[in-house]
């Protein structure tokens, strides 16, 4: 608990609890650190998780895809239309926030590194995922066993489009005494 109550605590968006294969190799781009993750569609104005304070750039838990210049990382966007475009492929989870908070180490903006996780049967809790659908008007509610998504704000979804994959499976749902959803990544 120390340091938590003052809102200075280190980021706990993301907690491992067993992990495949963690790939420290790929860069992160300028929009890996700049990109606005509230406020830039309906969806992301209405989630609950999210708010203005929520720091730019990649966020632990959120969804990453390899950029369209060699050897980066991006926030994936859920679109690959008909799964044919090379780039925007899911291929894990940001482990940080590529800016990290005020008195926090700020790893992510020294190294220019994007480390996530990935692999079949990696494990872990998030409290970073989408609370309503595309519209922004239709409360999402997620159930274990079920197949979550990538969403147009690289967040886990449980809505489905014809270009959709498959990224993970909800273990455990968050509830409204725990808002932690915990994930095994397909």
């Amino acid at each position: 608990m120390l340091g938590e109550g003052s809102g200075i605590a280190p980021d706990r968006g993301l907690n491992i609890l067993y992990r495949v294969t963690m790939n420290t190799l790929m860069n992160l781009t300028d929009a890996g650190l700049t990109r606005d993750n509230f406020g830039a569609n309906d969806q992301s104005k209405a989630n609950t998780r999210l708010s203005a304070d929520t720091p730019k750039g990649i966020l632990a838990g959120q969804i990453v895809s390899v950029g369209a210049v060699s050897g980066t990382i991006v926030a994936c966007t859920g679109t690959d239309v008909a799964n044919t475009v090379l780039t925007n492929r899911p291929v894990g989870v940001a482990i940080n926030n590529a800016v990290g908070y005020p008195f926090e180490s700020s790893s992510g903006v020294g190294s220019g590194k994007g480390p996530y996780l990935m692999g079949s049967g990696t494990v872990f809790s998030t409290d970073l995922y989408e609370t309503y659908g595309q519209d922004g008007s239709t409360p999402l509610t997620f159930i274990p066993g079920k197949a979550l998504y990538c969403s147009q704000n690289g967040l886990f979804t449980n809505v489905a489009d014809s270009a959709s994959i498959i990224v993970g499976i909800v273990l455990i749902a968050p509830s409204a005494t725990d808002p932690f959803m915990v994930i095994q990544l397909s």
